[in-house]
């Protein structure tokens, strides 16, 4: 099994301003989520190693690993939030981030939190 570490979020996309609104989409994300999806779907074993929040975001990146088929028995629930990264694009279409998670569920875990390792884990990522 592939053990891939690291955070999994939302990139929060914003669209063109509309008047006095500003659209936005949310994607779930983080490179390691989208690391263990990937291997997920190539038919590797995989689970995701990282601190997710209690809340409703945070349970609906668990309901889609779990779709995805991806091991949950590495991920650590938090009372913490989840952590959104804000996407905006500029004029030439390169993305700026802004990262609201500090004291976010992916960065809360410390190392007593951690689960031990099962033989089946061949692979850290």
């Amino acid at each position: 099994m592939f053990l891939i570490c690291g955070e999994a979020l939302y990139d929060v996309f914003t669209e063109s301003a509309a008047g006095n609104t500003l659209p936005m989409r949310a994607r779930p994300g983080g490179s390691p989520f989208n690391v263990a999806i990937g291997l997920a779907r190539l038919g590797s074993a995989a689970a995701l190693l990282g601190g997710l929040s209690n809340d409703a975001l945070g349970q609906h990146l668990v309901d889609i690993l779990q779709r995805e088929g991806v091991c949950p028995d590495y991920l650590m629930r938090r009372p913490e939030r989840t952590t959104l990264s804000l996407v905006a694009l500029d004029a030439n279409g390169v993305a700026q981030y802004t990262f609201y998670g500090e004291h976010g569920a992916d960065r809360a875990p410390q190392q007593t939190d951690l689960p031990a390792l099962q033989p089946e884990v061949r692979c850290l990522h």
